[in-house]
């Protein structure tokens, strides 16, 4: 018999010691954490500002389309996280079908996930692999971990300008283990000739046997300001360009797609559903979906977007970029599924991402990540001293 929610609490979190960084969330976080009448709960987050999240969250209703998502879940039972994620959407139509309210809809649907596979005894992943993601929801379905273990890339973020600075940043990492490494493009990379130095100098120091990937995150907005890079990174070796363009900038996607043998990837910053990624999918303009399942609709509708480019080759390859929460997600999704694929490792210094969860995620000396694939749930511990100190 299916557990009743008892209630959600949300936790807007601060690192007392950060400053603002310009594109970087990991220095503030909300929580979110759906308790059962059984005496468990579930946790969930979501890279979004914290403080909207926490208001559509535990807003009253306005009517019956723009309802506070806590009030919605609270005495619902807990038979199938899906059947409460399409609740959630249906009673939040006033708001829009796309944005931030489905960041909000996303960690909860983590946090519910989390809670259903806790109260089942099974860990999350057993319910995440394809054959076992049709029909209702059940702690008797779904086939489980395929992998033990995943590749691990370390995101440099910010990568410093000058060439013995991002030495001594990705150092710690190669001599960590890892044999993945993603930079991104800084406002620096205006010097052209620079930035193509500096592209050389990383893979003169790291050596041909260390695979590395390009995340532009939207710092161009026009082809023309990247196609200069191409070739370089394809000499270079590079194994993706991520967030090439801004999104609604199809044509370029599609333009970029045409003149690289890059993969190119797309969906990380700003796709929050299935139907935002159809264009794409339609015109052949991407290869790799980076859908970040705390913004995209959460668990959920990251099924739903597996399933759907599945048939067409696409690959599928979470974004990640906030605490260990968000990790043990996309780990546990990742090692359900057939291919083995690359678990994006976030390097902030933020107090969140090092500390919010009390058994992070293991490095092995050959840059792999072990997944905890029997514990239940995301078999993620919450720091709760931590919560407290941060709490705002």
């Amino acid at each position: 018999m299916a557990t009743h929610i008892e209630k959600v609490e949300v936790f807007c979190l601060q690192d007392p010691q950060a400053d603002f960084v310009r594109f970087e969330g990991s220095y503030q976080n909300v929580l979110v954490v759906v308790h059962g009448e059984n005496g468990l709960y579930g946790i969930g987050e979501s890279d979004s500002p914290p403080q909207i999240v926490k208001a559509l969250i535990e807003s009253p209703p306005y009517n019956h389309l723009s309802c506070g998502l806590a009030a919605l879940l609270e005495g619902e039972a807990l038979d199938d996280p899906r059947r409460l994620w399409q609740k959630m959407y249906q009673h939040t139509n006033w708001h829009g079908r796309h944005g931030v309210t489905l960041h909000a809809i996303s960690a909860l649907d983590i946090a519910l996930w989390d809670l259903f596979a806790r109260t089942a005894g099974k860990p999350l992943n057993h319910y995440l692999a394809p054959e076992g993601c049709t029909g209702k929801a059940s702690a008797g379905k779904g086939t489980g971990s395929r992998h033990q273990q995943l590749p691990a890339y370390a995101t440099i973020y910010p990568m410093q300008e000058e060439p013995e600075a991002f030495k001594a940043q990705i150092s710690p990492y190669l001599e960590q283990g890892f044999r993945r490494i993603k930079i991104c493009v800084e406002p620096w990379w205006q010097d052209t000739e620079k930035a193509i130095a500096n592209l050389t100098e990383l893979r003169n120091y790291v050596g041909q046997d260390i695979e590395l990937m390009l995340d532009v995150a939207m710092e161009f907005t026009r082809y023309e300001q990247l196609i200069p890079f191409v070739d370089t990174l394809e000499n270079l070796g590079f194994k993706w360009i991520e967030a090439p363009f801004e999104l609604d900038n199809l044509a370029d996607h599609q333009r970029l797609k045409s003149s690289t043998l890059l993969p190119i990837g797309v969906g990380d910053l700003g796709f929050t559903t299935v139907k935002e990624f159809q264009p794409y999918l339609e015109t052949n303009a991407f290869d790799i979906a980076q859908p970040d399942i705390t913004m995209f609709g959460g668990i959920s509708e990251t099924l739903k977007l597996r399933d759907l480019i599945a048939p067409q080759g696409k690959r599928i390859i979470p974004h990640g970029y906030n605490t260990e929460i968000t990790l043990a997600v996309n780990a546990q999704f990742l090692c359900a599924q057939p291919g083995i694929e690359p678990l994006e490792y976030s390097t902030s210094p933020s107090v969140l991402r090092q500390a919010l969860i009390l058994n992070p995620l293991e490095i092995t000396s050959g840059g792999n990540v072990k997944i905890d694939t029997e514990s239940p749930g995301l078999g993620a511990e919450l720091n709760w001293d931590l919560v407290e100190q941060c709490r705002l």
